[in-house]
């Protein structure tokens, strides 16, 4: 009997983990999916999910900047490290409104850079895009 459950239970544990790592996070409420052609030869979409940019998330310490991207259709996350981004908001109706943004943090740890872009359209019809530049690692 105890073997069984052993059993049972290794197989729920495997379940859960498997599940964990096959999640999708282009889904998830307030992610945002974009292009990035690398200098190490990958180029691939990907999505980051960052707390909408609240940076609730560790401790509440303002870091959703420096979310990971997930690599879609790969196991791999791009840790960044450095970025020179210029965000675009575009409201339904209004001119675009632009914000640069750049800043670095560990930058030692950066083995590969990145262009990136992507646009979003929400409900309203105001687009949100992003393209630059970022450094980091991938694990």
């Amino acid at each position: 009997m105890r073997k069984s459950a052993a059993v049972l239970a290794a197989c729920l544990l495997g379940l859960v983990l498997t599940a964990a790592a096959s999640a999708d996070p282009t889904g998830s409420k307030g992610s945002f999916t974009a292009w990035a052609t690398c200098d190490n030869g990958l180029s691939v979409p990907i999505v980051v999910n960052s707390a909408n940019g609240q940076g609730a998330g560790s401790q509440n310490n303002n870091t959703a900047e420096w979310s990971p991207a997930h690599v879609i259709g790969r196991p791999l996350v791009f840790h960044p490290t450095v970025f020179n981004l210029t965000f675009t908001f575009t409201p339904a109706g209004g001119p675009p409104q632009s914000f640069p943004q750049q800043d670095s943090r560990n930058p030692g740890k950066s083995q590969t850079t990145c262009s990136i872009a992507g646009s979003q359209t929400d409900h309203a019809g105001d687009t949100f895009s992003l393209s630059g530049t970022v450094a980091g690692w991938l694990s």
